[in-house]
């Protein structure tokens, strides 16, 4: 499925640097994002590549691989995938904002107050999904990987504001609640309802401030029914030991990111697809008695 997507998408893959590949970039692509979505490492992949690839590769060409596969093809990728989900299902009108951090073992020197030590590189994860009730489905709409330094707020605008044609209400924590990223949930055509922080509003005539007013009302209930279904997400790529990533590159810690989004939208449209050709293969029909 990942290696026709990629070959029908029009997603350039192929350099035209080095001796062509004895097996379709496509499919190695393919095979090495399928990999990725379940944790194997490269070691692993190579011990597999027979049985999927019909050749033997070593485990040093897969990490070259990704190494030079853009954010932009898995970005792309999950999005394909987006759409196709999206023509089975209902309209959705509930968009839930999230972010988490990725662990990692690596470690890099870094000076503070005068004393140098060895921290803990992290990276973050920004995820903008789409929640349909009737199908109970959770589905990436957008998503974003950035160092650890981005705010939740400013990491769910960069996703945002690129889309068009929204429709319905937008959930998020506290983290969201900002005065721009407020701002810009209304200019998308959604109605916020991010849970209060604790802080006085400093602007009594902002967004922001009417909002508070009435999140005792039904966006508190909202709130509590709706935005907990996007930890699926998380719980999912936790089970699955991608929040965990030992890549040593930045970009390949933040493509280790990107992949939870694309593991999420793949399973939901193979779920969908399988049902789908079940009631079809059935020809079933609800009858009244």
């Amino acid at each position: 499925m990942l290696a026709e997507t990629l070959k029908n998408s029009g997603i350039m893959l192929v350099t035209g640097y080095g001796r062509p590949c004895e097996v379709r970039k496509e499919k190695i692509i393919g095979y090495l994002l399928f990999a990725k979505l379940f944790g194997d490492v490269y070691e692993r992949m190579e011990i597999d590549s027979e049985l999927y690839l019909k050749r033997h590769y070593d485990h040093s060409a897969f990490q070259y691989h990704y190494t030079n596969l853009s954010q932009d093809a898995i970005i792309k990728l999950t999005s394909l995938l987006e759409q196709r989900i999206k023509k089975m299902i209902n309209e959705v009108l509930l968009h839930i904002f999230d972010s988490t951090a990725l662990s990692t073992s690596v470690r890099e020197e870094r000076i503070r107050q005068g004393t140098r030590n060895k921290e803990k590189l992290t990276n973050k994860f920004h995820t903008m999904l789409g929640y349909d009730p009737p199908f109970q489905l959770v589905v990436v709409e957008g998503m974003l990987a950035s160092d650890n330094h981005t705010s939740d707020a400013n990491g769910a605008g960069s996703i945002l504001k690129d889309k068009e044609n929204m429709k319905g209400y937008g959930f998020g924590d506290a983290a969201f609640e900002a005065y721009d990223f407020i701002d810009l949930t209304l200019e998308k055509n959604l109605q916020p309802i991010f849970k209060p922080t604790k802080k006085d509003v400093g602007r009594k005539l902002s967004a922001k401030a009417q909002l508070r007013k009435v999140w005792n009302g039904n966006p508190s209930r909202m709130y509590k029914d709706i935005r907990g279904s996007g930890e699926c997400l998380y719980g999912g790529a936790t089970r699955a030991g991608l929040i965990h990533t030992n890549s040593i590159r930045n970009d390949n810690r933040e493509k280790d990111s990107l992949v939870i989004g694309l593991r999420q939208n793949l399973l939901t449209y193979l779920r969908l697809k399988a049902f789908v050709e079940f009631v079809l293969s059935r020809n079933y029909f609800p009858t009244t008695s």
